[in-house]
């Protein structure tokens, strides 16, 4: 169970800021999971897809179930919302992005690497290279996405994602949650 001193502060810093009252990969409303490693909340369908990614990329936590650490209160306080989504946009990840390639950005690395610099009071990263946020951190992000289509074709859905071009998967208020 998150402390009565945790619960206090995400009352708060969604009170601060509405853009926190909805997931900020879905668009639902009132979401009780975060992503501390961005600083962001998200709903319960998000978190799963996140969990899947590791927690080298994001790591999941209950804002009303889990227990969180000082650093980990910290990054949610300089993040948000709002100011992630504006990051992401600068650089050219567009907002419909599936989640999975959206957190695998070189973007989405990068904002992770300067939040956890920023909440430990260390030098930040190297600045993001123009014009590259959009693109895989890696080439393992791009096997990834292949595996994940490969799979998905030999799957017995008839119903296709269009917006990754994978096997159907579900949707919250037309944003793939892949």
């Amino acid at each position: 169970m998150a402390s009565p001193a945790a619960m206090s502060f995400f009352q708060a810093h969604r009170n601060g800021d509405i853009s926190n009252n909805i997931c900020c990969d879905t668009g639902s409303a009132e979401p009780q999971w975060a992503s501390p490693s961005h600083g962001i909340y998200i709903s319960i369908e998000a978190a799963g897809v996140h969990r899947s990614l590791g927690v080298n990329v994001s790591r999941v936590l209950s804002t009303e179930m889990d227990s969180w650490k000082p650093l980990q209160l910290r990054m949610m306080e300089l993040g948000g919302n709002k100011k992630f989504a504006e990051f992401l946009q600068e650089h050219g990840v567009p907002d419909n992005m599936p989640i999975r390639l959206k957190y695998t950005t070189r973007a989405a690395d990068w904002y992770r690497k300067k939040l956890l610099a920023m909440a430990e009071g260390s030098a930040p990263p190297e600045p993001l290279a123009p014009g590259t946020g959009h693109m895989p951190m890696s080439d393992a992000a791009t096997g990834q996405q292949v595996l994940d289509e490969v799979f998905s074709s030999a799957s017995l859905c008839n119903n296709p994602c269009t917006q990754c071009a994978t096997a159907y998967r579900k949707h919250v208020r037309g944003r793939c949650l892949s």
